[in-house]
C-alpha cells in the first residue's frame, strides 16, 4: 500500500482517498503542496488502497488494510479526512473503530449507492471491461471534475486521457464494484465521533444526494457548495481552512 507521509504536527490526520486508475504513486510532492495548510499543524498521512487487489475486495477489507496500516505505523488515534471511497472507508472505520477516529471529515461522499453513482458505476466498469482508457479517463473527468476546472486544464487533457494500463482497468473495475456494494446506511448512527460532511449540489458522480443522507442521519454541521462538482475537495479554495476550523475547535 502506498502510503505518503508529512508534515510535524503533535496531531494526525489521516486522509483516504478516492478511487482513481492508476493511484497515488509518485504524487508525494504534489499532494504535500496541495495540503500543505495542514503541515505545520499535523502530521499527514494520505493511504491509497492495496496495490493488488482480489476480485471480491470490499469497502469493508480496505478499511481493515487501513487499521491494520494504523497499528503497523504506530498510530494509536488519528483525525480522518476521507473522500469519495475514501468517505466511505472512513466510515467503516469510525463504525468498527471508533476509538481510532478522533473526528471525521467526509467529503463527496455516500453511505450507500445513489441512482447516480449506480449509473456512472456502470459506465465506468463498461469502459473499464473494453479497457478503452482514453474513453475511461475523459468520462471519469467529465463527471468529477466542473466545467470550469476542466477548461482551465484542457492543453494537459489530452495526455492524461491516455494514461492507465489493462492491469490498471481490472483494478479499476474492483474498486468500482466495491463503491456499488457499498451499505452502510443503516449502522452510522454507530458512529460516535464529531463528524463534519461537506458536499457539491453539482456532484456528477454521487449526487449531494450522499451527503445529505449522512447529515440527516447523524445531525451533524456540514458544508454544501452549490459551484463546483464531486471534487470539490480539490476546487473549493477555502475548503482546506474548514476542514482545519473543525478539526481545531474542541471536543
Amino acid at each position: 500500500m502506498n502510503v505518503i507521509h508529512f508534515g510535524s504536527g503533535k496531531e494526525t490526520v489521516i486522509i483516504i482517498s478516492g478511487v482513481s486508475l492508476t493511484g497515488l504513486e509518485g504524487q508525494g510532492e504534489a499532494v504535500a503542496e496541495a495540503y500543505q495548510l495542514f503541515s505545520a499543524q499535523y502530521s499527514v498521512y494520505l493511504f491509497d488502497r492495496k496495490k493488488t487487489l482480489k476480485e471480491g475486495y470490499r469497502v469493508e477489507d480496505m478499511a481493515e488494510d487501513i487499521s491494520r496500516a494504523m497499528e503497523l505505523l504506530h498510530l494509536d488515534s488519528a483525525y480522518v479526512y476521507g473522500v469519495s471511497q475514501g468517505g466511505m472507508i472512513a466510515q467503516v472505520l469510525a463504525i468498527r473503530y471508533p476509538e481510532k477516529v478522533k473526528k471525521l471529515v467526509l467529503c463527496s461522499t455516500m453511505s450507500r449507492p445513489t441512482e447516480i453513482m449506480k449509473r456512472v458505476g456502470k459506465t465506468w466498469l463498461e469502459l473499464a471491461g473494453k479497457q478503452d482508457v482514453v474513453a475511461l479517463n475523459r468520462n471519469f473527468f467529465q463527471v468529477v471534475y466542473s466545467t470550469a476546472f476542466l477548461e482551465s486544464v484542457k492543453d494537459l487533457l489530452p495526455s492524461l486521457e491516455k494514461v492507465g494500463s489493462a492491469e490498471d482497468c481490472s483494478r479499476f473495475c474492483i474498486l468500482v464494484k466495491a463503491l456499488l456494494n457499498f451499505d452502510v446506511y443503516e449502522q452510522l448512527e454507530q458512529i460516535k465521533c464529531p463528524v463534519l460532511v461537506i458536499g457539491d449540489k453539482r456532484d456528477q458522480t454521487i449526487g449531494v444526494e450522499g451527503s445529505y443522507e449522512i447529515i440527516e442521519k447523524l445531525g451533524c454541521p456540514s458544508y454544501i457548495y452549490d459551484q463546483y462538482s464531486h471534487a470539490v475537495y480539490d476546487e473549493a479554495p477555502d475548503i482546506k481552512r474548514k476542514i482545519i476550523q473543525f478539526l481545531s475547535d474542541s471536543l
